[in-house]
């Protein structure tokens, strides 16, 4: 059966956007973790996901419905946080609109295609928008932290649609965008 990887995020419109870049570049040439780099900034709302081609045509679906049930809305990003010891991030302030869009998609997935979400069993959601993870060691995420924990940051952005990313040899890009009514 052909996979293909899939991931349902919000990506923020400039200048947040290059914002965002900027840290993760800075990163990047500070420490040295360069992961996050492969991605475009964004806020997840559904994990990646190895999806066959039918399972596909089905998200595509449900990302139309949404698209048309949900309204825009205002994201407020405010300071960075951690998962240690490998995960820095700027952390969005939690609305009652983005946890609505997550519960929608959580929902639809578990009642059409659960299985795809086995990788994340009782995944509790924790959006943010990361500036490096995977390749983070241990030293690089000490002194990274040490840098980003007491740093401000402060950003707003209206959030009017949402995108599908695939997977391709060089990272995740932008599939496709599905604009909020």
């Amino acid at each position: 059966m052909d996979k293909n990887l899939k991931l349902i995020a919000i990506v923020p419109p400039e200048p947040v956007y290059s914002e965002i870049r900027k840290e993760q570049e800075y990163i990047a040439a500070t420490w040295g973790p360069v992961h996050a780099l492969r991605t475009p900034p964004h806020l997840t709302i559904v994990p990646p996901l190895s999806l066959s081609s039918a399972e596909i045509g089905l998200l595509f679906g449900m990302a139309g419905a949404f698209a048309g049930s949900v309204p825009p809305f205002k994201m407020e990003l405010r300071d960075y946080g951690s998962f240690r010891p490998r995960v820095i991030f700027i952390n969005p302030i939690l609305n009652h609109t983005l946890h609505d869009l997550y519960d929608l998609w959580n929902q639809a997935i578990l009642a059409r295609m659960p299985h795809v979400l086995d990788k994340y069993p009782e995944r509790p959601f924790h959006p943010h928008l990361t500036l490096a993870h995977k390749d983070v060691t241990h030293q690089q995420f000490d002194k990274m932290w040490r840098y980003y924990n007491n740093k401000k940051y402060h950003a707003t952005f209206e959030v009017d649609h949402f995108c599908i990313l695939k997977y391709t040899e060089e990272g995740w890009v932008v599939e496709e965008k599905f604009y909020l009514k």
